[in-house]
Parts: C-alpha cells; structure tokens; sequence
C-alpha cells in the first residue's frame, strides 16, 4: 500500500477540478482497499473514496485527509450473476455480461462510472437503476466493519440511497441477470450507443447536472424554457445541445461551478417554483 501526500486531485473526474489531498490511495485490489480505510481510522483521519470520478467535484482547496481512489478490477460470473469489484468500470461489466450471453445491463453501456459508484448512488440510464438489477453488497461500514447486505439495505430512491445518508463504503456487487441471445444483447447494446451519441454531448462534464424534478419536467427541458440553453459563466457553459450538461470551457475552478448551480437554481425557482437538486456529488474539503 502506498500512501502519496499532497497529491493533485483535479486529474481525477471530468470537469478536472480540484486542489491538493494531504494523503491519497489508489487502491487495486480490495484488501489495499480494506488496508486503507484501516489506515484512515487508526489516524482518526476522514476518508473520501470515489471511483472514476464522473459525478463529482472536488474542492479547489483540495481534501483535508485520505482520498481513496478504487481501481479493483475482478469480475466474474457465477450462473446468471455476475460478482464485481468496485471499481470494476459499467462498460466492463455491460461487455462481460454480453459474453456470457446474459441480459439486463445493455441500458448501461456507455455508461460512465463503476460498479461502487452505481451502487452508491443508484446510478442509471434509459430505465434501468442499480436497483433493478442488484442483488447484494459486501460494504465496510465506519466504526462497524465489513458487512454483506441485501438490495433492500440500500432504501433506493430515485439517484438516492442509505449510503449518501449513513455512508459506507462498497467493496464488491453481486448483479442478477438473465439468460438471453448474444446477437439480440449485442444490437440493443449498439443501438443504446446510438441513442446516447444522438442526446448527450462529449467533453469536459460530469453527465446529468441536476435531478429530474419528474418524469414530466426533466431539468433540461426547464433549464432550457428559463432561456439558459448555451449560458455561460465564467469558465462554465451550459450546453446548448442539452441543457442539463454543463462543461468546463478550460480554467474553471469549482467556485465557479457552484456559481452557474446557483444561478440555473435561482433562475429556473423563479419561472417554474421547482427548486433544482445536483446529481453532483460535492466533495467537502472537511
């Protein structure tokens, strides 16, 4: 295990913000995984742990204590589960699912992120959540230790879970699938890059900005009818091809993220009365 002081962050997640943590991990297996959160309790120091960092923000005064960075990569298929690491990537799992001809992840392929960080924050795209395909956890709970808990543990709500309240730390994932065709899950597999490629632009941003107030007003229809659609501030700008996506145009700091979250917030509350809520995960500097 080796442990990096002063290291940068802001390599680390799309919108590449972030200053320096006093201590960081990148963990590539579960045990240096378990090793570190060890470390981090006996120093009584607090702890972060993302994956490949495509829905957060780090802080531009950096991280005051261990950021652990998951890069565990066992996977395998037992029957019709396949068994992840954390920090296993959803394409790697979407491909693996696909070559043992089992169907029900092809919703996430293109997906960025990881397994830990799907579960974490029930993480999903055109229909399918973590939660309707999840099985099983093994996590490590602060002050409690590992333990193995159900799909019911995790009271999923819409991009919501128990860890973002009580949080722990997910170690591996079971996923239930089912026997399907090779050629039918590769299609729909393809065609799901299609869809993606024709809704959602490339480049410096983390996805989905804000939650869907509903099903019937997605937070890119009412920040586009506030008339923000391509709005920039700063080194910020709202995509003018779907409002929901905000990129850093090169120099932006994450106070100026938080000043175009603010701003789409106050002006979308003043036109519809709906208060937008981040899908972005704002790492505090503790």
């Amino acid at each position: 295990m080796e442990i990096l002081e002063n290291h940068l962050l802001g390599q680390y997640g799309t919108f590449q913000i972030g200053g320096l943590a006093d201590y960081f991990l990148e963990a590539k297996s579960v045990e240096e995984l378990k090793d570190g959160l060890k470390w981090a309790e006996e120093k009584n120091l607090p702890y972060f742990v993302f994956g490949m960092g495509s829905n957060l923000l780090f802080d531009d005064a950096g991280f005051r204590g261990l950021v652990i960075r998951v890069k565990t990569s066992e996977v395998e298929v037992k029957g019709e589960e396949i068994h992840a690491d954390a920090g296993v990537l959803a394409a790697v799992l979407v491909m693996e699912a696909a070559k043992a001809e089992l169907t029900g992840l092809e919703e996430w392929n293109g997906l960025p992120g990881t397994v830990g960080g799907a579960v974490f924050g029930n993480a999903g795209c055109f229909g399918v959540e973590a939660k309707d395909v999840l099985k099983s956890a093994e996590i490590f709970v602060p002050g409690e230790g590992i333990k193995n808990v159900d799909v019911d543990y995790f009271e999923y709500g819409y991009r919501e879970s128990k860890l973002k309240r009580e949080p722990a730390v997910v170690l591996r994932a079971v996923f239930g699938l089912k026997k399907g065709e090779t050629s039918e899950i590769l299609v729909k597999m393809n065609q799901i890059l299609k869809d993606r490629a024709g809704k959602q632009p490339a480049g410096l941003t983390t996805g989905s900005f804000f939650k869907n107030p509903s099903p019937e007003k997605p937070a890119g229809m009412l920040i586009d009818q506030a008339g923000l659609k391509g709005h920039a501030l700063g080194a910020m700008q709202i995509s003018d091809q779907h409002a929901n996506f905000f990129f850093n145009r090169g120099g932006a700091t994450a106070a100026d993220v938080r000043g175009i979250c603010e701003f789409v917030q106050e002006k979308v509350e003043e036109k519809f009365g709906i208060k937008l809520e981040p899908e972005l995960i704002f790492v505090p500097v503790q």
